[in-house]
């Protein structure tokens, strides 16, 4: 599975007084026309806005919220960065209603509930008329999506009051169906060619997934390093990033450079952001690796927080990547396969 390829950013709002302001540029006069006044000079100016809005993703003039929240407090303050994650819009239609028969102005709104480090925060924001990016937007923010969000995120305890500047998504490819990057951002077990046996192979035994969640956790990464094929296994140690990277790992084929983070019977239950560093840094600095895929592996469940924070650390357009869950169930269904488990490595290591 190759890099992504021809990125670009697909806007539904622009926010393009606050994009010329962080980008020192001053956009032709159409691009501040509510969309209520749609023209084809309206249209041409908010496309040379979008070209900006990329630009200043790319640069990095955003840094990634789920990085800034793990790094330092951020209680009181305002916050310039970009989120990718679940938000539900609404009001969009009506707003653009109201505005056609001149009513007062009614702001459509985004929510979300997000998990941010070790804390999970309920965000909220308005939209205004003036930077929907066409027709299209007002059909799209709608209901529950998966979008990136950028702008200021101010921090009240668990409240986030959200002032959007760019809200789209990330697409790949040229030509009249590009692709959304969040339909190939997670690799699932089955898809990594090491890992072929599995898609024959039954479901775990309960003795096999109790089996795997009293396994040291150096006995299975010594498993995946055998079954891929990596020599190099390494100690742990305090200042590590990942606990184990390869570029023996390929997907249909194509190698894939991989740091991957293991957690044994030191992190009992399923896995949490709290089990994961100091505000879930270790997912942090797993990223600051430089490989194309990370893989998060836990002998429990793994909960939908630490799901959810490792897509919003791998959508990331400075340098997206890709990542894989591998749980307890799917960690015995793979040892299994390959004559890993039941004590086919020491059994003298002490657990972790």
């Amino acid at each position: 599975m190759a890099a992504f390829a021809r990125l670009r950013l697909f806007p539904y709002y622009l926010n393009s007084r606050r994009l010329g302001l962080l980008a020192n540029i001053k956009f032709q006069t159409e691009a501040q026309e509510p969309l209520v006044n749609n023209s084809g000079e309206r249209a041409d100016a908010m496309r040379d806005v979008a070209a900006t809005a990329e630009d200043l993703l790319r640069s990095g003039q955003f840094p990634n919220l789920t990085e800034v929240v793990a790094t330092k407090d951020v209680e009181g303050e305002r916050i310039l960065g970009f989120l990718w994650g679940v938000f539900t819009f609404s009001g969009a239609a009506e707003a653009i209603r109201r505005a056609q028969e001149r009513k007062p102005a009614k702001n459509a709104t985004l929510r979300s509930t997000t998990p941010l480090a070790a804390v999970e925060y309920e965000m909220a924001g308005e939209m205004s008329n003036d930077h929907f990016y066409s027709s299209t937007s007002v059909s799209v923010l709608k209901g529950r999506k998966r979008m990136l969000v950028a702008g200021h995120f101010e921090f009240h305890g668990q409240r986030v009051t959200v002032f959007p500047y760019i809200i789209g998504e990330e697409i790949e490819g040229a030509g009249t169906l590009p692709t959304p990057i969040a339909t190939s951002i997670r690799v699932y077990p089955q898809q990594i060619d090491a890992f072929a046996r599995v898609e024959h192979s039954p479901q775990p035994t309960a003795a096999a997934l109790k089996a795997i969640e009293t396994m040291p956790e150096a006995d299975v990464k010594q498993a995946f390093a055998d079954i891929i094929g990596e020599p190099y296994v390494p100690k742990d140690w305090g200042g590590e990033k990942s606990d184990l990277q390869t570029t023996r790992l390929t997907i249909d084929g194509e190698p894939t450079s991989t740091a991957f983070i293991f957690k044994g019977p030191s992190v009992p239950g399923p896995l949490h952001p709290a089990n994961m560093g100091k505000r879930g840094d270790q997912l942090i600095r797993a990223f600051e690796e430089p490989v194309d895929l990370i893989v998060v592996q836990h002998c429990n469940k793994i909960e939908n927080t630490v799901v959810r924070m490792t897509e919003g650390l791998a959508y990331d357009p400075r340098r997206p990547r890709r990542y894989c869950i591998i749980d307890g169930a799917d960690t015995a269904q793979i040892l299994s396969a390959y004559g890993k488990l039941n004590g086919q490595r020491a059994k003298s290591r002490a657990k972790k």
